[in-house]
C-alpha cells in the first residue's frame, strides 16, 4: 500500500526543527542515498514527446496545440 500526502514546505520545515540533530542527520542520509537532491531536469526533444503522446492515440488537434505549447514554454526556451 502506498500512501500519498500532500505536505508544504513550511509544514515539513517545521517538523525538521522539531527533530534532534542526529534524526535530521538521519533524513540527510537517506535524502543523499536516495539522490533526492538537485535532480537535473532532463528534457526529452519535443519530437520524441509528441510521437509518445500519439502512440497514445491523441488527437491530431490536441498533438499540434501541445507541440506549439512546448516549444514556446521555458523548458525548451
Amino acid at each position: 500500500m502506498q500512501l500519498a500526502v500532500d505536505i508544504s514546505l513550511p509544514n515539513v520545515l517545521k517538523l525538521i526543527s522539531q527533530m534532534s540533530l542526529s534524526e535530521i542527520e538521519d533524513v540527510k542520509e537517506h535524502i543523499i542515498k536516495k539522490e533526492l537532491y538537485f535532480k537535473k531536469f532532463e528534457k526529452d526533444d519535443v519530437d520524441n514527446v509528441i510521437h509518445d503522446f500519439k502512440k497514445e492515440g491523441y488527437s491530431n488537434d490536441f498533438l499540434t496545440d501541445l507541440e506549439a505549447g512546448l516549444k514556446k514554454s521555458s523548458v525548451y526556451q
